[in-house]
């Protein structure tokens, strides 16, 4: 198995939450929202080494809370404007010499719950692929707005799927595409790469339970699954 990097995006404020503390350092049944996701990602890939991408300004936050929970940091990088100059910020910290054919998995922070089979699906897939990316199916019944954002039309759930992270590519790959000029049109990692012609990126099972921590409510969401999974 080649070496694998793992970059943990939490530089976002979280404006969408409505809380003065970024849902990234929100406690999630007694700890840190990312400090779950680290603890997740550790033991799906003890070997990995992690970059830990957040905001400057939250460092002294976030290294009172390890303090508190007796927490050892991954690497700590600063992030971006964007979430893709703070994607980038995380890949310039892998080192120059490191193994192009490394895998790198990039996370989202507020993602607390992602499982070990999932990791071990997008890791697997990233071998033989442009890149991989855990997805779900859509559940809801869908429709699409007409331009002018009244109208619409119903569609065919069957046809879409719901993306999570972490998403997985080579090292070198992703070095190329983040070589690219930023572009609003970059949702994810994964549009990056396609940006750079690297577009045989498939989709491996993710998990229900791998929730994004968006609204409040979401907190107790997740609480209540911790409650019913042993991982």
């Amino acid at each position: 198995m080649f070496p694998t990097y793992i970059i943990i995006v939490a530089a976002g404020s979280g404006t969408r939450f409505g809380a003065d503390i970024p849902k990234q350092f929100l406690p999630l049944a007694g700890k840190p929202v990312v400090m779950r996701a680290i603890e997740r990602l550790q033991s799906a890939r003890p070997e990995a080494e992690i970059i830990l991408v957040i905001s400057e300004s939250e460092q002294p936050r976030w290294e009172e809370l390890c303090r508190e929970q007796d927490f050892k940091s991954p690497m700590i990088v600063f992030g971006g404007a964007t979430r893709w100059e703070s994607v980038k910020n995380g890949l310039e910290a892998i080192p120059t010499d490191a193994n192009p054919n490394s895998i790198v998995l990039i996370h989202d922070g507020a993602r607390p719950l992602v499982d070990s089979n999932t990791v071990s699906r997008v890791c697997a897939a990233t071998l033989n692929t442009d890149g991989a990316i855990p997805a779900v199916e859509v559940t809801d019944s869908l429709r699409r707005l007409d331009e002018d954002g009244y109208a619409s039309e119903p569609v065919d759930r069957s046809e879409y799927r719901a993306v999570q992270t972490p998403q997985g590519f080579k090292l070198w790959r992703l070095r190329q595409a983040y070589s690219l000029p930023y572009d609003a049109s970059f949702t994810d990692d994964a549009s990056v790469l396609a940006e750079a012609g690297f577009t045989n990126i498939c989709l491996v099972k993710g998990s229900p339970d791998n929730i994004k921590i968006t609204h409040p409510r979401d907190i107790a969401i997740a609480e209540a699954i911790l409650d019913f999974t042993t991982e």
